[in-house]
């Protein structure tokens, strides 16, 4: 699942910030990058390798150091020497020009960078490090609350489709019977044939078994609760529930292909573009 997390810690005269981006990801994918002059990509490697599971995780480490943000250059001993070195110019050479890097050459012109204590570096970026881990487990799992949410809600929907369309079962039977008996009755008018009562008993009795859903219907009702089961339980589900949506898509489809009836066809694309939802945001936490 997708998350962001920061967190923050003092370093000598500055603050080192960790960023933490992340998105879905079979497996632990992790980028980490320091901006110079910190060396701590092995400690945030090594906090987010035994605290994240999974997911592509881009990580980013920096010092906002104040004395680092200033200029390098001595402003203003390098104005007093520039016009101490024309001065002599003038002096022993007129109109020539005097190179800046003769002024930039002069000892003590330029201001070292604030160098960075490695032990402190190091344990400044575990604490900004837990912290931004924190935050990122904090928006993953705010997320995927939603995304159970939003799943158990379309399973109850189709929960109440399998359960209508079970229910339909005696009048799908019935009208066949009529559908059956006008046919017949059309094909026999003017003539002096009769139908044998038998053979139109077995010819239901067929009918019935071949369109029958009652066992997809309750096959789609244990899956369905497996799926939820699953939810409530929580943990790495997203494999498992991969698997159950596709059980789920080849009962519907069978209940599609069995069911001879227009109102029944109809709850069957419903359930299809349900499970298809259901898809969706399975791929987020595979």
């Amino acid at each position: 699942m997708t998350g962001f997390g920061a967190g923050e810690a003092v370093l000598g005269d500055g603050v080192l910030r960790v960023e933490l981006r992340a998105v879905n990801h079979r497996h632990l994918d992790l980028r980490v990058r320091c901006v110079e002059p910190l060396d701590v990509a092995h400690v945030l490697e090594e906090q987010l390798r035994a605290s994240l599971g999974r997911g592509h995780v881009e990580a980013q480490a920096r010092w906002d150091n104040p004395a680092a943000r200033s200029s390098p250059l001595d402003s203003g001993r390098a104005r007093e020497v520039y016009a101490a070195l024309c001065a002599l110019r003038d002096e022993l050479n007129p109109g020539q020009p005097v190179p800046i890097e003769v002024v930039l050459s002069v000892p003590g012109m330029l201001r070292s960078v604030s160098s960075v204590d490695r032990p402190k570096a190091e344990a400044s970026a575990a604490l900004a490090c837990a912290a931004a881990i924190d935050a990122l487990l904090e928006m993953r799992t705010r997320e995927g609350a939603a995304l159970k949410r939003d799943l158990m809600a379309r399973s109850a929907l189709i929960r109440e489709h399998v359960r209508w369309v079970d229910g339909e079962r005696p009048r799908v039977l019935s009208a066949c019977r009529e559908r059956l008996e006008a046919r017949i009755g059309k094909l026999l008018e003017g003539s002096e044939l009769s139908v044998d009562p038998g053979r139109l008993a077995q010819e239901l009795v067929w009918f019935a078994d071949r369109s029958d859903v009652a066992e997809e219907a309750t096959r789609l009702l244990v899956h369905l609760g497996e799926l939820e089961a699953s939810l409530e339980r929580g943990g790495p589900v997203g494999r498992k529930l991969d698997f159950l949506v596709q059980e789920l898509g080849r009962e519907v489809n069978t209940i599609g292909s069995k069911a001879n009836d227009t109102l029944i066809a109809q709850r069957v694309v419903e359930m299809k573009a349900e499970l298809e939802r259901i898809r969706e945001q399975v791929q987020n936490i595979l």
